[in-house]
């Protein structure tokens, strides 16, 4: 059985705030009772207890009944945390429908910007993975990918799962990348790959990606840095020192 904190902790995943998981629990616990019993057994502020009874009851959790002039507040059957959560994902649902519908007007909004906006830095984990998303998306338009790599595969380090499912969508759309690395330091599971060793000596200190008019420099080093920089003119240059080098760089 699900012990009170466990359940506690699952009411906070499912999109409670901590005092009305505190307050709902107390209510499991209690049954139909006062507010002031609430305040003691959910150690909650008596100034905001009946703010979070307000909001589980329009949430549909909690109920009351009136004896004597006094409030008596129960929780709701526990199959109304089921409505409650098909409720929020039918809300997410529209909403992600609306977010569709306005991502091409805020694709303009920032096309009209991309002068004064051209570089991206993130700092975590999160950039790398919106460098892998990027260049799925931009292989399925039929741009060509092209990537400078290191000697270690930090990818498989820190992001096993997300470098896997990279390689499944490459298989899957047929995206082919091209790929430079230094001579005896790298064994690529990556699926269509073309990949070409520049001699001993050139280590590549960062990995770079090129695709479309975007180059995205990942750095692995703590602290985790991506910059990804969108500008045609940039871009352009960074495919011509690739393409230099690919012509000079060994197959094996």
């Amino acid at each position: 059985m699900e012990s009170m904190e466990n359940l506690k902790e699952t009411l906070t995943k499912i999109g409670l705030t901590e005092g009305e998981s505190q307050v709902y629990n107390a209510l499991i616990e209690l049954g139909q009772t006062t507010a002031g019993k609430i305040i003691k057994k959910a150690n909650i502020a008596s100034s905001k207890v009946y703010d979070v009874l307000h909001k589980l009851q329009t949430k549909g959790l909690v109920g009351h009944i009136v004896k004597e002039n006094i409030k008596y507040y129960d929780a709701t059957p526990p199959e109304r945390l089921i409505d409650f959560l098909e409720e929020k994902k039918e809300n997410l649902s529209q909403a992600q429908n609306k977010i569709k519908k306005i991502i091409p007007s805020i694709k303009a909004k920032q096309k009209q910007q991309e002068e004064k906006n051209n570089v991206i830095v993130y700092t975590g984990l999160q950039g790398p993975k919106i460098v892998l998303k990027e260049t799925i998306e931009a292989g399925r338009k039929g741009k060509k990918l092209m990537g400078f790599g290191t000697d270690e595969d930090p990818y498989k380090d820190y992001l096993p799962a997300q470098i896997e499912e990279h390689f499944k969508e490459q298989k899957k759309y047929g995206i082919k990348w091209h790929l430079l690395f230094t001579k005896g330091k790298w064994s690529s599971t990556s699926p269509l790959a073309e990949i070409r060793y520049l001699p001993p000596g050139q280590n590549i200190p960062v990995r770079t990606m090129i695709y479309g008019n975007k180059v995205a420099i990942v750095d692995f080093n703590k602290p985790f840095t991506t910059i990804i920089i969108e500008k045609k003119e940039i871009a352009k240059a960074y495919k011509q020192q690739f393409e230099t080098l690919w012509k000079i760089a060994k197959k094996n």
